[in-house]
């Protein structure tokens, strides 16, 4: 294999590395933000685990069809590391901040949803009861003038 194969091969798995820890540090925030439950996290983990051995599969096919060599290890770890040296910090709160506007984003839009939705079909129903919550207060009104409750019966004073 030519050197600058070789070169090209690091590189392209040295920036795996960087996408796996990229994936694994959105990961951790995600399973911080929601707080599953311990099952929910082994297989969420499982998960996670089988999609980055999937991506280091695909990064071996697409650089060096498939050949395992010492440097292809060497090359994953640099990239890991250096992502986590350099760059994690600053990618996780870039992260919570697209998730805080995330969540602002879908708060808004709830509250425009009912604001333009769900106010004016409750006023339009409450408007159209209203005549006969009106007629029925009335005509309640009117049995409880007609027809008074009967007075309380008096007590006989203790002999």
């Amino acid at each position: 294999m030519e050197f600058s194969t070789q070169v090209n091969t690091f590189l392209l798995i040295a920036a795996t590395g960087i996408l796996l820890g990229v994936l694994f540090d959105t990961y951790r925030v995600l399973r911080g933000y929601f707080r599953p439950p311990w099952l929910i996290t082994s297989v969420a983990d499982l998960l996670y685990w089988l999609v980055a051995a999937g991506i280091a599969f695909l990064a071996l096919i697409l650089g060096n069809w498939g050949e395992l060599r010492f440097y292809v290890f060497i090359a994953m770890i640099t990239g890991v590391a250096a992502y986590y040296r350099l760059a994690s910090r600053h990618f996780l709160k870039l992260i919570i901040m697209v998730f805080k506007l995330i969540g602002r984003l879908w708060h808004t839009t709830k509250r425009v949803f009912v604001f333009a939705c769900v106010k004016p079909v409750r006023f339009v129903v409450r408007a159209s009861f209203f005549p006969f919550r009106y007629t029925s207060r009335k005509c309640s009104d009117w049995y409880k003038k007609r027809h008074p409750p009967p007075p309380p019966p008096e007590e006989a004073p203790p002999p």
